[in-house]
């Protein structure tokens, strides 16, 4: 309970917007909608789908004039599991690198790329733990039987309900809802996705396993550029360790070094849109909690990371 009360101190937020506090989904959409207002030019706040209690899914795109009309496009997605309020904490602290940093290898990384930057695609769900219950992981979308709330990474429309997904409507984690997409999250945000052009990779983050995961995640059967998604994933890694010290498991698929889960966003994206580099990484901590004042330890971890995965990716000839 001491990581708890931590956080709970954390929620005075009357300095504005840091990261040494967590953050309700409305600060963290008006902290996108400072940054569009800081940087108009060359960024803009987008909506990549609505939530069952009518929020939008807002997230950024950062994309520097620099002649290239057809840039790459690195999707990012956070927050997912509500619970898990180290991911869209560590996205943000991303984007502020991104937008503010002058080390030519971070100015480099936002100028080489059309990014798409979601830091809560869960917005209900985060909303709720962030006020009500602090291990909530789901939307809050009410079935017939009156319980609330799915999975929405068990909801996309891969292997739906195969492995790791309940058929309950009252399982507390891991109900897979009604059929696949019937959550508008998971409806609306598929959607737009697949609607981007030129999508070269996909990253979610979640918490806390400490792993970088490949796809499949039902499945010890490789895709067909695993190796290149392990070399790219070490080097990832690599870069992440030379800031703390610490060590991640994988890269490799939840089903050979986690467990076996069906209906996941990044193996949706990988089946049903080809997307060549889809990762999810799971971040640090204990039972999901993260104490507020180091959210800038793995926000680094998580730049430094990013880095390393495009630089490798661009050695290998994906970009």
């Amino acid at each position: 309970f001491r990581i708890i009360n931590e956080e709970k101190l954390s929620l005075n937020r009357k300095l504005g917007f840091s990261w040494t506090a967590y953050h309700d989904v409305n600060d963290i959409y008006k902290y996108l909608e400072d940054v569009n207002k800081a940087h108009s030019d060359w960024t803009e706040v987008i909506v990549g789908g609505e939530s069952y209690e009518g929020r939008k899914i807002q997230g950024i795109r950062i994309n520097t004039p620099t002649g290239d009309e057809n840039k790459p496009v690195i999707f990012i997605e956070s927050g997912i599991h509500a619970r898990e309020w180290i991911t869209p904490a560590t996205t943000t602290y991303f984007i502020n690198q991104l937008v503010t940093s002058n080390n030519p290898n971070i100015t480099a990384l936002r100028d080489q790329f059309d990014w798409r930057i979601f830091p809560s695609v869960n917005p209900d769900g985060y909303q709720f733990s962030y006020y009500s219950d602090r291990m909530w992981r789901k939307t809050r979308s009410l079935s017939p039987n009156g319980c609330i709330g799915a999975d929405p990474n068990r909801n996309w429309d891969y292997n739906w309900l195969k492995h790791g997904a309940s058929n309950n409507p009252c399982d507390y984690q891991t109900y897979g809802g009604s059929k696949p997409f019937s959550e508008v999250e998971t409806k609306t945000l598929s959607a737009y996705i697949a609607s981007i052009e030129n999508l070269q990779a996909y990253v979610a983050f979640h918490s806390d396993a400490q792993m970088l995961l490949l796809p499949y995640s039902d499945s010890t059967t490789h895709v067909d550029n695993y190796d290149d998604l392990v070399t790219v994933g070490k080097t990832s890694l690599n870069y992440g360790r030379a800031v703390n010290g610490k060590v991640y498991r994988g890269p490799a698929t939840a089903a050979e070094i986690l467990y076996k889960a069906s209906g996941g966003s990044m193996d949706w994206v990988r089946d049903a849109l080809g997307t060549p580099l889809v990762f999810t990484y799971e971040l640090r901590g204990t039972y999901f909690h993260w104490p507020a004042y180091r959210i800038p330890e793995q926000g680094e971890e998580v730049t430094q990371m990013l880095l390393g995965l495009v630089t490798e990716a661009k050695n290998l000839g994906y970009f």
